[in-house]
């Protein structure tokens, strides 16, 4: 019997923090070949749950670090540094491009010495962001295989204009790195796969490729339920009113903005941040007294964030758009939501909100005004029969915004970039 061929799929970060690359991964699996997660950060999950086999290749911080690092030594050594950071200083004033050499050292090291030390030879390779395309790149060469590109962002669009202008030389000269890196990204794929229809226009426009849409539909194949949903770790009862807003913290929510809106509503409302990096807001909440309502919870496993969010009353989507990258997304935390069944309040961005609109899922609001969203809260709150009709088409819209549907042009992707294969690994 001929054995199964190898897929590997590499993602800069923790498996179980990155729900597009573990569904994908899973699918592979599901569809009969070996599959193999290769991620940049260890995830501390059970690989015996995993459908597929999982790889790391260690903690990794793929960000740029400034090179003019404090530095907290006392004594010789502080002084040492100092001397170090003067004479530092000292060339970037004359010579910027002194600045980019420990991120192209990083770079090599991150993206290609250390992926090859535990990336398999593969039939296929799905390489999910930029970031690890050297040594997926060199792979391929190297065992005759094809690789597909995965973007799960239109990533030359992530900051705004007024963003680039404020950047330093270094951090310019790094986006302009990886815009190049993307265009050869694009040109060596076998396919090229995105999340939606916005940023599919955007690759083709700005490389000239045409994507392929998987969009970040919910599997419930993969649900597990977990030791205690997000009620009962928040230890609320049933007349509480928990808004959920799902995902790590990032530049383009307007957290503040929520956090100001909290203050008009009732004591029974609680805001939930389900994901990491809240700690710089820890202040925000303090300084307006919200302790109590507003509460940050780490992160769950991929395969449990439906099942735990389930029991909250409502979700919020904090999106703006920041830039192109954020008016065109559709991102995860807009399905998990969805197919928890939890009424929307969601911003007017394009993507977002021509699903939204088509199933009647909830509230539009203006997320950077708290008003918008303490007035959406008060109409959940005050119309029962509102919330049962989302509820209801909330029902219709999972049964046919499912990964199940999704993962039929996955399928087909696949086989046509193996038929470019020739190997059998």
């Amino acid at each position: 019997m001929r054995e199964a061929r190898t897929i590997v799929s590499l993602t800069p970060t923790r498996i179980q923090a990155d729900s597009r690359s573990f569904k994908i991964a899973a699918s592979i699996a599901r569809f009969g070949y070996r599959s193999i997660v290769v991620e940049g950060d260890k995830s501390c999950i059970d690989k015996a749950r995993l459908p597929f086999e999982l790889r790391s290749i260690g903690k990794l911080s793929l960000t740029y670090d400034s090179p003019q690092t404090e530095n907290t030594a006392t004594g010789p050594n502080r002084s040492l540094g100092c001397a170090i950071r003067k004479v530092w200083n000292f060339l970037l004033e004359r010579v910027p491009m002194f600045a980019i050499l420990p991120f192209l050292l990083r770079f090599v090291q991150r993206s290609l010495v250390l992926p090859l030390r535990c990336t398999p030879r593969a039939s296929l390779y799905y390489l999910h962001g930029i970031n690890f395309f050297p040594a997926v790149s060199f792979l391929c060469m190297r065992h005759r295989a094809p690789f597909i590109y995965d973007a799960h962002d239109f990533y030359s669009g992530m900051h705004s204009a007024t963003e680039l202008s404020r950047l330093s030389f270094a951090r310019r000269w790094i986006v302009a790195f990886y815009r190049y890196l993307e265009s050869r990204i694009v040109k060596k794929a076998s396919a090229v796969v995105t999340v939606s229809e916005g940023v599919a226009e955007l690759e083709h426009k700005t490389f000239g490729c045409k994507p392929i849409i998987v969009r970040n539909c919910h599997d419930p194949r993969l649900d597990q339920e977990p030791s205690a949903d997000l009620r009962q770790v928040l230890g609320l009862s049933s007349d509480q009113f928990i808004l959920v807003a799902v995902g790590n913290a990032k530049g383009g929510a307007a957290i503040q903005e929520a956090l100001d809106a909290m203050k008009e509503l009732p004591a029974s409302v609680h805001l939930v941040f389900l994901g990491r990096f809240f700690e710089p807001h820890m202040g925000g909440i303090s300084s307006r007294h919200l302790e109590e309502r507003v509460h940050i919870v780490p992160p769950v496993k991929p395969f449990e964030v439906v099942p735990f969010i389930r029991s909250a009353d409502a979700s919020i989507i904090l999106y703006y758009p920041r830039s192109v990258d954020y008016r065109n997304s559709l991102p995860n935390r807009f399905f998990q939501p969805l197919a928890a069944e939890l009424p929307l309040l969601y911003p007017d961005l394009p993507e977002i909100r021509r699903i939204a609109e088509k199933y009647s899922a909830g509230i539009p609001i203006d997320p950077q005004d708290p008003r918008s969203i303490s007035n959406a809260v008060m109409k959940l709150l005050n119309n029962p029969n509102l919330v049962a009709r989302c509820k209801k088409n909330l029902r219709l819209a999972k049964d046919e915004l499912s990964w199940e549907r999704e993962e039929v042009t996955l399928r087909h992707l696949i086989s046509t970039a193996l038929a470019e294969d020739t190997f059998d690994s």
